[in-house]
């Protein structure tokens, strides 16, 4: 959502164009090599279908070619898994440390610090919450525009710690990124946070009772954390804000009263293909009810078939967590860009590509 002013179009626009030309060389080293690849077939047809969808937009029309090229580049092992998660871990670090010093500076000395220049956001986010208190709370959010976006992007560093491909769990990070997250106040954050712990909780269960037994165990723990937690002002406003009220505001009610208002009066075709990508909803909506909108039902029939094909590849807990935690994104975020598109699809795809490498490899070897 930043801008480039010499162009005047945002910053992830300009990223998916400049990096075609190393995707198509990395798409033409597979064929040539002839090396085990990610099928990017149901990219292909998700996007094809965007793009009769596109209304005669040439931009969309560029974008959609754009996101699928740069996926399919990815497919052939354009980004290497172990490299793009470091960067995320490391980058999702930096952020926990900006929030962590905006939370002291705010609380401690009543500074209020932003590290975003307004000037370089994007005219149609320059106005975003990043520059105002919340619910009669502050929300820092680093080096994002908004705590949603920051939890957005720090959940996959927290599961690419949780589940590492290499080394043991560096369970330090994981709790310093979900302290990030919870720092935040975005309601999204604090229960995808809580979510990833306990699904990594239960998976490292040895047996069915075992898992059980570890649940039930944690359930008095959490109830006496939570009731500790809603003696603290700020914990306090920060749950209610998200499954109560708060001046107003419901940070469920806030992400999902429009989807009736949008998706209601579709029916018939307009219900399967909706009103093409060019037709804007005049409020927020999530991803999910947007894709409807814009698309229909077959629209999110595609693109919920792109993850699937990624999950029953049955590579790892990080591929499914992964995927699992975009499913919930979509539902209930707006992660409807192209470039969004491309994060999310491609971190799965490149670590899928990247155990099949590693399979392939180790059976040679």
């Amino acid at each position: 959502m930043l801008n480039v002013p010499i162009v005047n179009i945002s910053f992830g626009t300009v990223l998916l164009i400049v990096f075609i030309p190393y995707s198509l060389y990395c798409v033409f080293m597979c064929f040539v090599s002839r090396s085990e690849r990610v099928g990017a077939s149901v990219f292909f047809i998700f996007y094809a279908y965007m793009i009769l969808r596109a209304d005669g937009s040439m931009t969309r029309m560029v974008l959609c070619v754009a996101a699928f090229i740069n996926l399919w580049g990815i497919t052939c092992g354009s980004v290497k898994t172990d490299k793009i998660r470091q960067i995320i871990e490391i980058f999702a670090l930096l952020n926990v440390a900006l929030i962590i010093i905006q939370t002291l500076s705010y609380y401690g000395l009543h500074l209020r610090l932003q590290y975003i220049p307004q000037a370089i956001i994007h005219r149609e986010f320059q106005e975003s919450y990043v520059f105002r208190d919340t619910s009669g709370l502050y929300r820092p959010s680093a080096l994002f525009l908004e705590p949603s976006h920051f939890s957005q992007y720090c959940c996959f560093a927290l599961i690419s710690v949780l589940f590492p491909n290499r080394e043991k769990v560096d369970i330090k990070r994981a709790i310093l990124i979900g302290i990030g997250c919870i720092l935040t106040t975005s309601g999204m954050g604090i229960m995808i946070t809580f979510g990833i712990f306990a699904w990594y909780m239960f998976l490292n269960s040895k047996s069915k009772e075992s898992k059980l037994l570890k649940i039930l165990k944690w359930i008095p723990v959490l109830i006496v954390g939570v009731f500790i937690l809603l003696q603290i002002p700020f914990f306090q406003t920060a749950l209610q804000r998200v499954f109560s009220n708060v001046e107003g505001y419901n940070a469920i009610a806030g992400r999902t009263k429009q989807w009736q208002n949008a998706i209601g009066p579709m029916s018939g075709a307009t219900l399967w293909i909706g009103y093409g990508n060019s037709a804007e909803f005049p409020y927020y909506l999530t991803g999910l009810a947007d894709t409807i909108y814009k698309f229909g039902i077959i629209g999110v029939v595609l693109q919920f078939i792109c993850f699937l094909n990624l999950m029953v590849k049955k590579i790892s807990n990080y591929v499914w967590c992964c995927c699992i935690v975009f499913i919930l994104l979509f539902c209930f975020a707006h992660l409807t860009s192209f470039f969004s598109q491309v994060f999310y699809f491609g971190i799965v795809a490149a670590d899928v590509m990247g155990a099949q490498r590693r399979r392939f490899l180790k059976h040679i070897f």
